[in-house]
């Protein structure tokens, strides 16, 4: 009798395994009924960025979008020819080394930035969120947005400026020579 007893423990959790296998996972179906992200069909280059930016969205699930930048909204500048970008946290101006090829972009450190005293969490956010970017798309509306992975962590729309426009009144012919340091 006791060689029959772990025998029966085998074959039930056998016949166990197997059948629980075939019970669908709640969390897994509520996973593929939400809607994901399409990945955008027209391919973005690194010389679109060229420009002047406002942001529009930016992911933070708790607060909205104007409770963050009651003021003002961020911006950034890309400058392609340096691989730079400047900007406005919201509340202090910043500049940035990045890294672009193809459609991704990194943040590869800070250049320099402002020490004004900012009330909420609207300048950590966006300043959080920026460097957690690694892709980049523009829409056919002309709308940026960057990804981590899959998921759009924020959107911005350009601003029209003449041609001669830069953030920091510097001539657009110096802004677009590449730097010898």
């Amino acid at each position: 009798m006791k060689n029959v007893f772990p025998l029966w423990i085998v074959i039930f959790s056998l016949f166990a395994s197997f059948g629980f296998a075939q019970i669908a996972d709640p969390f897994e179906e509520e996973l593929e009924e939400l809607e994901r992200p399409e990945a955008p069909e027209r391919i973005s280059t690194t010389a679109e960025l060229e420009g002047l930016w406002e942001v529009s969205y930016i992911y933070d699930k708790f607060q909205p979008f104007d409770e963050l930048f009651p003021n003002r909204k961020p911006t950034l500048y890309f400058d392609i020819v340096n691989q730079q970008a400047f900007g406005y946290t919201g509340c202090n101006t910043f500049s940035i080394f990045t890294y672009l090829e193809g459609n991704g972009i990194d943040v590869l450190g800070f250049l320099g930035m402002t020490k004004k005293w900012c009330d909420g969490h609207g300048e950590d956010i966006f300043l959080t969120v920026l460097k957690s970017a690694h892709t980049f798309a523009i829409d056919d509306e002309g709308i940026l947005s960057f990804s981590c992975g899959n998921m759009e962590i924020m959107k911005l729309k350009k601003l029209e400026r003449n041609d001669d426009y830069h953030p920091f009144g510097i001539p657009k012919m110096m802004a677009t020579q590449k730097l010898l340091f």
